[in-house]
């Protein structure tokens, strides 16, 4: 089955255990709709347990063996396949990369500048680099831990990571709900405090680091709001932002 997410493993850099890797999916399938041709492992399967295999493969993962005939050849080739299969292919909008290797950085960049959200998941040992280049960086330990996307927040990171403007707008308007919902006035003061502190949003240092559809920053919230705005999805009511 097509979906919008696809996702790259590399095996050999990020290890868990057996009993950890039903938890991993079970958080991957929360994310959205995955396409199951992409949901990759890579590693020299020959050199892993058939028991560890078996249960990658049980988890929906298709197990891709690269021979280490040279240096970093699970790297290279899940870079070259990214850039083969994933890149061209727009209806993918999420990319799950699975490791903490600095090599993968051109790859982030490239995978970002064809419009693509990176996700990283990775383990202890992890290029600062690398965890400044993507969208959004979850340790794969507390990730699995709490095996709940409300729960598992993005790490803090040492500069501000860009927060998609899609993924903005969502928040907002769960927001102006839930404030509703609660019989108060979603105002932008309101608002602006609460957003900081949504669950998926959790770890950048400032919203004016959510970014407009042509990739430029806001330069403040309000802008943000007059934007979406301009949509037609929610409108400004004395000072009131409600859903049209």
């Amino acid at each position: 089955m097509k979906g919008n997410i696809a996702i790259s493993w590399d095996v050999q850099n990020v290890r868990i255990s057996l009993e950890k890797i039903e938890l991993l999916n079970q958080w991957l399938n929360r994310q959205g709709c995955i396409w199951e041709l992409k949901k990759k492992a890579y590693s020299n399967w020959r050199g892993e347990t058939q028991l560890f295999a078996e249960k990658v493969s049980a988890n929906s993962f298709k197990t891709i063996h690269v021979a280490p005939l040279k240096k970093n050849a699970v790297d290279n080739q899940i870079i070259q396949d990214c850039e083969d299969d994933i890149m061209p292919e727009k209806s993918i909008k999420i990319v799950i990369l699975i490791t903490g290797d600095k090599d993968f950085l051109p790859l982030v960049k490239d995978l970002k500048k064809s419009e693509k959200k990176v996700i990283l998941i990775h383990g202890a040992n992890v290029s600062k680099a690398l965890k400044k280049s993507v969208d959004i960086a979850y340790n794969i330990n507390e990730l699995i831990d709490s095996v709940n996307l409300d729960k598992a927040t993005p790490e803090t990171l040492d500069s501000p990571a860009i927060i998609p403007y899609e993924e903005a707008k969502k928040c907002l308007i769960e927001l102006i709900k839930k404030v509703q919902k609660d019989g108060k006035k979603a105002t932008l003061a309101v608002l602006g405090r609460l957003i900081k502190n949504h669950p998926q949003l959790a770890g950048y240092k400032k919203v004016s680091s959510i970014a407009k559809p042509d990739g430029k920053i806001f330069a403040k919230f309000g802008k943000f709001v007059e934007a979406v705005i301009k949509e037609g999805i929610i409108q400004d009511c004395n000072g009131e932002l409600i859903l049209v």
